[in-house]
């Protein structure tokens, strides 16, 4: 049916749905069982929705695909212990360390995170 790749677009393998298509397909899921609604929001709407917004095309080519298909499941992090919701008050650090990057801090309440 598509249902993890409803709002990728078509051409890297998902349904193409606009936002409000994708927001009456989540409410019928929703309706029906509650938990598959909020799981395929996680995955889409803050799961992978920043890829979709501000990923350069590689980025698309490499991860849309696979979380259309559901071989990937997206998470969101955002949560932390010191600081909960509030965006402006993360405290992780990311510093690079030769082509790689380490990233330091943690983080609670890991939307999709028990399965990614």
């Amino acid at each position: 049916l598509g249902l993890l790749g409803l709002q990728v677009p078509v051409s890297h393998g998902g349904v193409g749905l606009n936002n409000t298509q994708y927001a009456r397909m989540v409410e019928i899921v929703g309706g029906q069982d509650l938990g598959v609604g909020i799981s395929l929001g996680a995955h889409q709407s803050i799961g992978f929705k920043g890829i979709i917004i501000s990923g350069n095309e590689e980025q698309k080519a490499k991860y849309l695909p696979q979380v259309a298909s559901g071989k990937r499941l997206a998470a969101f992090c955002l949560t932390e212990p010191s600081s909960g919701s509030d965006a402006a008050a993360l405290r992780p650090t990311a510093k690079k360390d030769g082509d790689d990057y380490v990233l330091n801090g943690s983080k609670a309440f890991i939307s999709g995170g028990g399965d990614t």
